[in-house]
Order: C-alpha cells, then structure tokens, then sequence
C-alpha cells in the first residue's frame, strides 16, 4: 500500500454510510520501526473532510497509484 492507492474496507463499515466508506485515497503510510508491526495507513474518505488512520490489515486497494 502507497500513498494514492484507492482503498476500501474489505467487509464495509456497520451501522454507518457504505457510499462514505467504499472508497478512499492513502494520504500516506507509515512503517513501524518494529519488523513485527503493522503499517499504519492515512484515509481520506469520499465526502468526507477528515483524515483517519487504520491498520494495513483494516483496508483492501481497489486501484494501484503507479
């Protein structure tokens, strides 16, 4: 995962906007200094202002930046 891939979450979001959350673009990335840890990834939602962070694991990329 790199900053402007498109990304989604692989089973959705319950109880919140699936439009909101069925697309977003990687802001940035960052990896953990630990080999055993995770990448934490930076989203910007469709329509939606703010920025959030989750786990590599927590997203899936629907469209590569080359």
């Amino acid at each position: 995962m790199k900053r402007g891939d498109l990304v989604k979450h692989p089973g959705g979001i319950r109880n919140v906007c699936d439009d909101m959350y069925a697309m977003g673009i990687v802001l940035g990335v960052r990896h953990p200094q630990n080999p055993a840890g995770e990448a934490q990834v930076e989203v910007l939602w469709h329509n939606k202002q703010s920025r959030l962070v989750y786990h590599s694991s927590q997203l899936e990329v629907i469209s590569e930046n080359r």
